[in-house]
């Protein structure tokens, strides 16, 4: 079982209008609602891939409520926990299909009291027990210090659970201080991390990936956008670029990654072809509109024409 947990979930509201104009009133009847956030788009494509997941997360009045509810009718399954106070946030996400990528306009979510942090992480370690996999996905809510995620690693870790982070700022510089098994992010969050502007060649991240294997990151993984993903295990230093594609909107393409990756390895297979499997589904993502939104075939499709070296 793979657990993804989900710390700051949100009600996305996906609509697309061709020729988008600022300033002007437009209308549009395409419009898709779904249960978001970096977590529950990694559980849509994950459960694409066939792979059992469950996600756990915490949900504030009846947006949270909603949330559930479509969660469940597209077969994602959830732990949930309730906040005390506000609404679980809401996300617009803007698409124009001839305007390249996608606007998305992200609420910053409730503020959250000390007891709503203690009933999710009780939760999330609870639902620990039965996974094989853990991935930490997203942002943390406001209120809750990075320090706390800190906590939580070290607590998952210490049950021996392998977990992989993928979050920015001040809460990856505290998962890097827990040293879990696993962290992914992008070059912008990996140079903020390491005190650099963003990392975004091959080479450069490579070395900036040795840097956090140093620091006791068994797998260190940083998503190059177009240009695939770089990341670093035990067995050296590995490059997977996938064919171009014609982007229509990169939300949700780096959960659809890391799906991959995660999906790959309770597979067992070696890194090279999780990698493989990630970045076709990050850019099979990048076809639709919604995070987390993947077909098969088109992923089959692309991982045939994905590059993998070693570095």
């Amino acid at each position: 079982m793979l657990l993804i947990i989900t710390p700051n979930p949100a009600l996305d509201r996906t609509m697309v209008f061709p020729c988008l104009r600022l300033g002007a009133v437009q209308r549009t009847d395409n419009v898709v609602v779904a249960a978001g956030g970096k977590g529950l788009n990694v559980a849509r494509a994950a459960r694409t891939l066939g792979q059992a997941a469950r996600v756990c997360a915490p949900l504030g009045g009846l947006t949270g409520d909603l949330l559930a509810q479509l969660a469940e009718s597209e077969g994602l399954t959830g732990c949930w926990s309730r906040q005390s106070a506000g609404e679980t946030r809401t996300c617009v996400l803007l698409v124009d299909p001839d305007g390249g990528d996608a606007t998305a306009l992200n609420e910053a979510g409730p503020v959250f009291a000390a007891e709503d942090w203690q009933a999710f992480r009780a939760a999330a370690l609870s639902a620990s027990v039965e996974s094989r996999l853990c991935l930490v996905s997203g942002s943390l809510p406001r209120g809750v210090a990075p320090a706390a995620l800190g906590e939580l690693l070290g607590q998952l870790g210490a049950t021996g659970r392998r977990v992989i982070v993928d979050t920015s700022g001040a809460a990856l510089t505290a998962s890097l201080a827990a040293r879990p098994h696993g962290v992914k992010v992008n070059g912008a969050e990996l140079g903020a991390a390491l005190g650099r502007g963003e990392v975004s060649e091959v080479a450069e991240a490579a070395a900036a990936l040795a840097e956090l294997r140093v620091r006791g990151i068994d797998l260190a993984a940083v998503s190059l956008g177009a240009r695939g993903i770089v990341a670093a295990d035990a067995t050296g230093a590995w490059w997977a670029c996938p064919p171009p594609v014609d982007l229509v909107s990169s939300v949700g393409c780096g959960d659809s990654l890391l799906a991959g990756v995660a999906a790959g390895l309770l597979r067992g297979l070696a890194l090279p072809a999780a990698l493989r499997l990630g970045v076709a589904c990050g850019s099979a993502d990048a076809l639709t509109i919604g995070g987390g939104r993947i077909d098969l075939s088109v992923v089959n499709r692309l991982a045939a024409g994905t590059r993998v070296e070693m570095l």
